[in-house]
């Protein structure tokens, strides 16, 4: 009998992540954390202040070009 590995998790199966996904997703919520309590706002108007106090998120449709900025600015890949 032949058995190949398989290369996509099967029901079940925890999906884990390489060291280097890992590090990379840490990057990417320090770098989340620091765009919300530091950058909105010393840098953002009322508008974007409120939004965030109000608990939206990065996603939001004013805050995601912002954010997409903060990251090019931090060199995010």
């Amino acid at each position: 009998m032949h058995v190949t590995p398989r290369t996509c998790p099967g029901p079940g199966d925890l999906w884990q992540l390489s060291w280097q996904e890992e590090k990379r997703q840490e990057h990417y919520e320090e770098l989340l954390e620091e765009f919300f309590e530091e950058y909105i706002p010393r840098y953002c108007d009322e508008r974007i202040n409120q939004l965030a106090e109000e608990g939206e998120d990065e996603r939001h449709p004013e805050i995601e070009p912002l954010f997409d900025e903060y990251l090019k600015e931090n060199e995010w890949r």
